[in-house]
């Protein structure tokens, strides 16, 4: 009897352990789909923070851009916060390439609506350039980012998002060359969501 019951009893632990590891193993699959992966990103979280380039996989830039808005994100770190306190923000950065250059930008970033006034997050809508310069980076200029210097970026494509990885930076003190900058999903037509 005694046997029986211990046998019972490791035989209930081995059971309870086996679905206990077939749970863990369902939850690691659901998130690793709920987050993506780099070949199939769903957020700015599963690109490389760092520009990769892998050779002859590029495509036609000014193609997935023209008539295509991005809808996404752009990332900002207040380098002047201590190393112990978490300083990066991330903001809606949404932009419609126009046919002839032109583009069509709604976005927020930390501002003051007035001077001197407090600093809030505050949306901006604003007309700009873009271009694919002779490297085959899309260059873009926005008066109220970087002061409307151009600023270059080597895209990446995976699916329907884009990475945009910064290579020219002007007078952009926001900017670091090969640093991750805007991040998001390519829709066809003009599709602003703010």
């Amino acid at each position: 009897m005694r046997v029986t019951s211990v046998f019972g009893l490791c035989m209930a632990l081995l059971a309870s352990t086996v679905i206990m590891w077939a749970a863990l193993q369902t939850a690691a699959l659901a998130e690793t789909k709920a987050k993506g992966t780099p070949d199939a990103p769903k957020s700015r979280a599963d690109w490389p923070t760092e520009r990769v380039t892998v050779i002859g996989k590029r495509g036609s830039v000014r193609d997935w851009l023209l008539n295509h808005t991005l809808l996404g994100t752009e990332g900002f770190s207040d380098g002047s916060a201590p190393a112990d306190v978490g300083s990066r923000y991330d903001f809606y950065w949404q932009i419609y390439f126009k046919p002839g250059g032109k583009i069509e930008a709604h976005y927020s970033r930390l501002a003051s609506r007035v001077p001197h006034g407090p600093i809030e997050e505050v949306g901006f809508v604003e007309e700009g350039t873009w271009r694919i310069d002779e490297d085959g980076d899309l260059c873009q200029s926005l008066e109220h980012v970087g002061y409307g210097v151009e600023i270059c970026y080597w895209v990446d494509r995976r699916g329907d998002r884009v990475a945009m990885y910064y290579t020219k930076c002007g007078a952009f003190n926001r900017c670091y060359v090969g640093r991750l900058g805007p991040e998001g999903e390519l829709v066809p037509g003009r599709a602003f969501t703010k």
